[in-house]
């Protein structure tokens, strides 16, 4: 299965594998920001060990998975036309960010749930992850803003300079292992705050992204070569999902060659799922998982606002001496649809009618095909 769901890849059809890697983000970014009620169960705590404990690499893989998706856009112009149409691509990334943001910083203006001067400058400016903000959720937003800026500038120099897909590649490579020395230094410093929230040491995480991008767009034959290594991208999950159990444990360790580790096992899980999905992608599970990652911003942007009906929900379990194993699910679960309600209302409310508008005033150019061969067996 290629990026947009066809062999011969021409418009930007929606495509269910790259939905279903967003609601694995943010159902692991929600479980580990919702309360959840104590109950002294190893078979809860179990359960709740992926929920509690994943959350920041949640925001990491939307990273990788926003590098490769925004670098496809503008390595696909730049494979098909040789420039980059900056302009274009910021308003287009303007209309589907700032709306839905704008109205939540407009909600929390009147809302008076924090004082303004804890988030209002700070938020307007997408400065929030250097200055903080009392929306915490919002940090990660600022490193993707900034990022939207950076990644055009760095494409028109390459396409001026009239790069070759091989020198494009290195010099992305030679910016994250860049970050990498950068961050860690940093981390040796003792600046875990700053490696953690700042745009200068999290931005590779986003480029290896665009590094999967590029080998995708320009490099066809050396993507359906990955892609066809099944049992070497299977491995390298695995390692993922062991460095997630254990290595982040060690918060230095994983703040410095951790997000490195992360974006590389996430690429490979990018391309796992993009190819060998199969027919897992029509079970209910998987779908339902995609359909929660195609509302994953307004989710992401809102589902604090399930934090105080769980606190309520909890002093009343409490207070009433309810069984703890049943509340706890009733609790989880409610603090998730709440969430998931919210994220989808705001979504059809705002985002969606602003991409319709951007569509009608600034439509994607779309100029010829690119031929990118599925491997794994996946049909057209």
């Amino acid at each position: 299965m290629s990026l947009f769901g066809a062999t011969r890849v021409q418009g930007p059809n929606r495509s269910i594998e790259l939905d279903f890697i967003r609601g694995l983000a943010i159902i692991a970014v929600m479980g580990f920001h919702f309360h959840s009620y104590p109950t002294g169960s190893a078979f809860i705590a179990a359960i709740e060990f992926p929920l509690k404990s994943f959350g920041h690499e949640g925001v990491n893989l939307f990273f990788t998975l926003s590098g490769f998706l925004v670098g496809g856009l503008l390595l696909k112009q730049y494979a098909q036309d040789g420039r980059i149409d900056a302009g274009r691509f910021i308003v287009r990334r303007m209309f589907k960010i700032w709306p839905a943001y704008y109205v939540l910083i407009l909600f929390h203006v009147f809302a008076g749930r924090h004082p303004a001067s804890s988030f209002l400058v700070q938020n307007l400016t997408h400065m929030q992850n250097y200055f903080g903000s009392s929306i915490a959720q919002t940090w990660s937003l600022a490193v993707e803003e900034h990022f939207y800026l950076f990644l055009p500038v760095l494409l028109i120099l390459f396409a001026r300079l009239r790069l070759r897909a091989n020198a494009i590649l290195g010099i992305l490579f030679a910016i994250c292992a860049l970050v990498l020395v950068v961050r860690t230094a940093a981390v040796s410093g003792g600046d875990l705050q700053g490696t953690f929230f700042y745009t200068q040491y999290r931005i590779d995480s986003l480029l290896f992204g665009v590094i999967l991008a590029g080998v995708y767009w320009l490099k066809p034959a050396a993507y359906r070569w990955i892609a066809a290594k099944k049992k070497t991208l299977v491995a390298i999950v695995v390692a993922l999902v062991a460095w997630i159990s254990f290595g982040t444990q060690n918060l230095a360790l994983d703040q410095s060659i951790g997000y490195t580790i992360q974006a590389i096992g996430f690429c490979a899980l990018i391309v796992l799922t993009l190819e060998y999905s199969g027919a897992i992608r029509t079970s209910m599970i998987y779908r339902a998982i995609g359909w929660i990652g195609l509302y994953s911003y307004g989710i992401y942007l809102w589902h604090s606002l399930a934090l105080a009906p769980g606190d309520m929900l909890i002093r009343k379990a409490a207070a009433m001496g309810l069984p703890a194993i049943p509340s706890w699910g009733v609790i989880m679960a409610a603090q998730f649809a709440i969430a998931i309600i919210v994220g989808y209302v705001t979504t059809r409310a705002v985002e969606f009618p602003f991409l319709r508008m951007r569509d009608a005033f600034f439509p994607a150019k779309r100029k010829g095909t690119i031929d990118v061969p599925a491997v794994g067996g996946q049909a057209s």
